[in-house]
């Protein structure tokens, strides 16, 4: 299985026009070690609403083409 940047160079590499976003550290660190702990969700949704907020404009360039 490739990983996400891989996948996305690939992607690149074949003319695509390709943002990868992952989970980044403030995410992983609020979801927790137990992604089933319904504890960490409403620290989870925060840092991935805003990790969205971080890359939309990039997305919005890619969507735009």
């Amino acid at each position: 299985m490739l990983s996400p940047a891989r996948q996305g160079a690939e992607l690149a590499a074949a003319g695509a026009r390709v943002v990868v976003i992952t989970p980044d550290a403030a995410y992983r660190e609020a979801f927790g070690r137990n992604p089933l702990d319904p504890g960490h969700r409403p620290a989870a949704a925060r840092a991935g609403r805003a990790q969205a907020v971080a890359h939309a404009e990039a997305v919005a360039a890619v969507w735009a083409d």
